[in-house]
C-alpha cells in the first residue's frame, strides 16, 4: 500500500480532521511518513484569509510538479474547487466526505484524477480512529458551521449552516481520550457560544464534561460575542470548575460599531466590553484573546484609531491581528472604498506593536508565580509547553514526561509566553 503524508494548515477543526484521517489510514493498512517520502500527499487546506489559501494552492502545486500525487482536502475544495484543480491535484475532498478518505486515497493509489468528492450532507466526525498531533490533547469538535453571516467570510460556505453534535456522543469522544491518556480537551468549532442542541447550550454541555472522571483541563474554543451574551451567567457560573481553563477567545474584530456592522456582526463594541467584565470580575487572571481585522473596507482613520483605543483599554492577553483580504463569494469582496494595500499593511504594523505591548505587560504581572501546571506538548526550541489554570503558554527548559503535572514558578515574561522552572 502506498506510503501517505498528511499536511495540515489551519484552525483545531482542521487540525482535528487531520487526525481522524491519519486514523482511518493507518487502521487500513497505509503507512504514514514525512511528505519527502510520500507517495500520496494529503493537505488539509484553510481558506480564512488569503495568504493561508496562497498557501496551501502553492504546497499543491509545488508537490504535483514534483510528480506526487496530491488530494486536497479541508475548505478550499468547497471555497473554490476551480483554484484546487489548478494545482494538478489528483482529488480534492471537502469536510463533509473525509469518513471516506480512505476509498479516495485507494483510488488516487490506482491511478484515478480530478477526482471529486464533494457533499452537503452533515456528518458527525467523532469516534473515528485518531493519530494525535499532540498526544496528550484531545481536539473535540462540537459543532460545525455556524448561524452568523459575516460579510468579510467565506467559512461558512465550506462548512455551512451550525450544525451542533449530539452531546452524547461528545461525552463520548472526550472519554475515549482520556482512556487514551489525554490530559487536556479542546473544545473546537466554528462558534463554541452557538453551541445548541435540542436546547442543551455550552454550559450544559461543558457541566457535563467536567463531571467525567479524570484529572484533565478542558479549553472552551472561539465563541462570537453576540451569542457568549445570551449565556454569559450560565458560562460564568460553569468556568468556576477547576477543570475549566480561565481562558476565552472572544473575537471583537473592530472597536468601532459603524464597521461592526458593515461586518454584520451582530454585537456592538459595547456588549463585547460588557462579557469581558463580568468574566474579569468573577476570574481577574483570565487570559482574554481576540481577534481583530485591519484596513476593513470603507475604514476612517479614525474608525481605525477606536479598535486601537479598545484594545488599550481592555488589554486582552492575546490579539490575532489579520489584515483584510477579500474572500471569495463573500460581500466585502464587492465592497467599495477598499482601503489601499500600503495603508492596511501600516494599520496592521500598529495593531501588531500594540498588541506586543500588551501580551508583555499582561505575562509580566505573572512573574513570580508558583502553582500547578499541565504538560501538554514539546516546545520548537526545546523543552515543553506546560499551561496553568489561566492557560498562560509556560516554557519550561527542564526535560518533563507529557501530561505530568508539576509545580513551576514562572521567572521571564516575554511576548507571547512565559519561562517557568520546576520548585517545591
Amino acid at each position: 500500500m502506498a506510503a501517505v503524508s498528511v499536511i495540515v494548515h489551519g484552525c483545531s477543526m482542521s487540525q482535528a480532521e487531520a487526525e481522524m484521517i491519519m486514523g482511518l489510514l493507518r487502521e487500513a493498512g497505509f503507512s504514514l511518513v514525512s511528505p519527502e517520502q510520500a507517495e500520496i500527499t494529503i493537505i488539509l487546506t484553510c481558506g480564512v484569509k488569503g495568504h493561508a489559501e496562497h498557501a496551501c494552492l502553492k504546497a499543491g502545486s509545488e508537490l504535483a510538479k514534483k510528480g506526487k500525487k496530491v488530494i486536497m482536502a479541508g475548505c478550499l475544495p468547497a471555497i473554490c474547487p476551480e483554484k484546487v484543480e489548478a494545482t494538478g491535484c489528483a482529488a480534492m475532498v471537502d469536510p463533509n466526505a473525509i469518513s471516506g478518505i480512505v476509498d479516495v486515497v485507494k483510488r488516487v493509489e490506482a491511478g484515478e484524477r480530478k477526482t471529486r468528492f464533494l457533499s452537503e450532507r452533515k456528518n458527525v466526525h467523532l469516534g473515528l480512529p485518531r493519530v494525535r498531533l499532540r498526544p496528550v490533547i484531545n481536539i473535540v469538535p462540537i459543532s460545525e458551521g455556524c448561524r452568523g453571516a459575516c460579510s468579510y467570510c467565506c467559512v461558512r460556505i465550506a462548512r455551512g449552516e451550525l450544525y451542533s453534535y449530539p452531546p452524547e456522543r461528545i461525552l463520548e469522544e472526550v472519554a475515549m481520550g482520556l482512556r487514551e491518556g489525554c490530559k487536556e480537551v479542546w473544545l473546537t468549532s466554528q462558534d463554541s457560544g452557538a453551541y445548541n442542541h435540542d436546547g442543551v447550550r455550552l454550559p450544559q454541555l461543558l457541566r457535563r464534561i467536567v463531571e467525567l472522571e479524570g484529572d484533565f483541563m478542558v479549553r472552551v474554543g472561539m465563541m462570537n460575542p453576540n451569542h457568549a451574551a445570551e449565556i454569559l451567567d450560565e458560562l460564568v457560573e460553569v468556568y468556576e470548575n477547576p477543570k475549566v481553563y480561565k481562558f476565552i477567545h472572544l473575537p471583537v474584530q473592530s472597536g468601532n460599531n459603524e464597521i461592526l456592522k458593515a461586518m454584520n456582526r451582530q454585537y456592538t463594541c459595547e456588549t463585547f466590553l460588557e462579557i469581558v467584565d463580568e468574566l474579569r470580575s468573577n476570574y481577574p487572571s483570565l487570559t482574554l484573546s481576540t481577534d481583530v481585522i485591519a484596513g476593513f473596507p470603507g475604514e476612517s482613520d479614525e474608525q481605525f484609531y477606536d479598535t486601537v483605543s479598545l484594545l488599550k483599554e481592555v488589554e486582552p492577553d492575546i490579539v490575532n491581528v489579520s489584515m483584510f483580504t477579500p474572500r471569495p463569494h463573500t460581500l466585502a469582496a464587492r465592497m467599495p472604498n477598499k482601503i489601499p494595500g500600503w495603508e492596511i499593511k501600516r494599520r496592521s504594523r500598529i495593531l501588531s506593536q500594540v498588541s506586543n505591548e500588551l501580551s508583555l505587560k499582561r505575562n509580566m504581572k505573572w512573574v513570580g508565580w508558583k502553582g500547578d501546571v499541565i504538560i501538554t506538548e514539546k516546545a520548537r526550541k526545546g523543552g515543553v509547553v506546560a499551561r496553568n489554570y489561566a492557560y498562560k503558554h509556560i516554557i519550561i527548559r527542564e526535560s518533563v514526561e507529557l501530561g505530568e503535572r508539576i509545580r513551576v514558578k514562572l521567572e521571564e515574561a516575554r511576548i507571547g509566553y512565559l519561562f517557568g522552572s520546576i520548585c517545591v
